[in-house]
């Protein structure tokens, strides 16, 4: 099946997307030996491609992690401006993962991220339906236990300024079948056959 190049690559775990791109209009990458351009594709069951002249990698084994995202940190991976992210929490030998839906920098708790892109997009599609449970701090002081199931920007806390209360901290503890736990925050662990089974379901 043809990919566009930049996301073939960013598969593989050669480099991130943005990274290809830049390699791609800098003419570092080819297609059975001629040079690409940007919005190119490529079969690689059928045809060579070559990075920097060397080959493309076979896919890698696919790896699930689930993170404790601890406050300050960034979950997107795009934001020159960010001074951590969820990617510096894990050990370089773990390749390219991406976190799959998103949490505000201020907001903590249960992230997945993961290689396989089939996956991400089955997550993230709005119509997923996933639950997402979150325990939320607010002022006047109390404690509420919130489920949504769609992932709108902020969602939760403009949830609870409509009502006059302010977040004072907020932890997503439970995607579907998956639980936070015991897991402290920057804390992670590979998910667990069953938890592989849920989510490639």
């Amino acid at each position: 099946m043809r990919e566009r190049l930049q996301k073939l690559i960013s598969s593989r775990g050669v480099m991130s997307r943005r990274a290809a791109e830049a390699l791609i209009a800098d003419g570092g990458v080819a297609v059975d030996g001629i040079t690409a351009r940007l919005g190119d594709s490529a079969d690689p069951e059928t045809q060579t491609v070559t990075v920097s002249g060397v080959p493309l990698p076979p896919p890698p084994a696919a790896i699930y992690i689930l993170l404790n995202k601890p406050r300050g940190v960034t979950s997107t991976l795009r934001d020159v401006h960010a001074e951590r992210t969820v990617r510096e929490l894990l050990p370089p030998a773990l390749g390219y993962l991406v976190p799959v839906g998103r949490l505000d920098k201020e907001s903590e708790g249960l992230m997945l991220m993961t290689n396989d892109g089939a996956v991400v997009r089955k997550l993230t599609h709005p119509s997923s339906g996933v639950e997402k449970e979150y325990l939320v701090t607010v002022k006047p002081g109390r404690e509420l236990t919130i489920t949504i199931t769609e992932g709108k920007k902020h969602q939760v806390r403009n949830m609870c300024k409509d009502r006059g209360l302010t977040v004072t901290r907020l932890i997503r503890v439970r995607e579907g079948e998956l639980i936070l736990g015991s897991l402290k925050p920057g804390e992670w662990r590979y998910l667990t056959e069953k938890e592989i089974r849920y989510v490639r379901s």
